[in-house]
């Protein structure tokens, strides 16, 4: 497997006190993440990450960490890493990831400000989370993220980079093309790979992290990119399609119990994907949920023991329940 061999100093994120490697949870912290639900989910994590932080085509950062995640933080002893983001007024947006990832002065300004986040009390390092990059910016999102990490390695600081979920090395893929996971996992202290999403109201319904192409995920990233470097994700939450009007939305895993429970459905079991699924009607229009629940879950958190990742990545805190926790353990985690 290539780059295999990792100094101590990289190793450390994922790794005991005593140099046995343990699964970590890394929990996603969003800006609808009550306080209570972040005090209750903090000792159930190692590693936090928070969306707060967005960057322009300047290479300019805006964003803040809440007094109370730097607390929990700190009471939990968690590693705390904000994610910068190429999230534009709507979406992610591949002309501000371009306009930072070119060599000139929007470039220098990204990675010295990222660095100068790094180093405010309490953080550990960044999660660069550039989503729609063009596939034809490949190479500039290689040598950005080589750039970043020695920047912040020069500080004693660490880069996680989140990557879109594939089980091929396709450079003409207009999503996963800009992501050269191989440059990526050589400079990275993690590579956070996204298995979630796999279906959405943007397209057919379908699972949203089905096990077969998470394993498929994993299975691909793992050839490319160090098992001890690799966190892989865990979605909270599910997608309400309406078939009959072609829209849909998220949901999270907390409310999926009730709207069953709500709406009289009965659940089946997607027996090729492991996920869980149903039908209902509303105002005349046919829906269709796909979701996780305890079962998908504990197969997903079995998964990762077996293959032997060095953790998983919650998406996100505040969607969970108790019983999301329950299947994470009952799988190992």
């Amino acid at each position: 497997m290539k780059y295999a061999l990792l100094s101590a100093a990289v190793s450390t994120l994922f790794l005991s006190a005593g140099a046995q490697a343990q699964i970590q949870k890394l929990g996603y912290y969003t800006y609808s993440t009550t306080n209570a639900k972040l005090q209750a989910d903090a000792p159930r994590i190692q590693v936090m990450a928070t969306d707060l932080y967005a960057i322009d085509s300047s290479g300019n950062i805006s964003g803040s960490m809440p007094s109370a995640v730097l607390q929990a933080a700190s009471d939990n002893g968690l590693d705390l890493y904000p994610i910068v983001s190429n999230f534009g007024a709507t979406d992610f947006s591949p002309t501000i990831a371009h306009a930072v990832l070119t060599p000139g002065t929007a470039r220098t300004n990204a990675i010295s400000n990222m660095v100068a986040l790094a180093q405010q009390t309490g953080m550990t390092g960044i999660n660069l989370d550039f989503e729609a990059v063009d596939n034809s910016d490949r190479s500039l999102m290689s040598s950005f993220v080589s750039d970043l990490a020695d920047a912040l390695h020069a500080q004693s600081r660490k880069l996680i980079v989140s990557v879109p979920a594939t089980d091929q090395d396709d450079p003409n893929d207009s999503w996963t093309g800009a992501y050269n996971y191989a440059a990526i996992g050589q400079d990275a202290d993690i590579v956070q790979v996204m298995t979630y999403d796999e279906n959405g109201p943007w397209g057919p319904d379908g699972p949203v992290a089905g096990l077969d192409w998470v394993e498929a995920s994993i299975a691909f990233a793992a050839t490319e990119v160090s098992l001890s470097k690799i966190s892989m994700g865990i979605p909270a939450y599910g997608y309400d399609w309406n078939l009959t009007d072609g829209t849909g939305e998220q949901v999270d895993y907390k409310a999926i119990p009730g709207m069953i429970s709500s709406l009289g459905a009965s659940p089946e079991w997607d027996s090729s994907s492991s996920s869980p699924k149903f039908y209902y009607q509303t105002n005349g229009k046919e829906h269709v949920v796909w979701y996780e629940n305890q079962r998908s879950i504990k197969l997903k958190a079995q998964y990762a023991v077996s293959e032997g990742v060095a953790g998983v990545s919650i998406w996100s805190l505040g969607q969970d329940n108790n019983g999301f926790w329950t299947a994470l353990a009952n799988g190992g985690l």
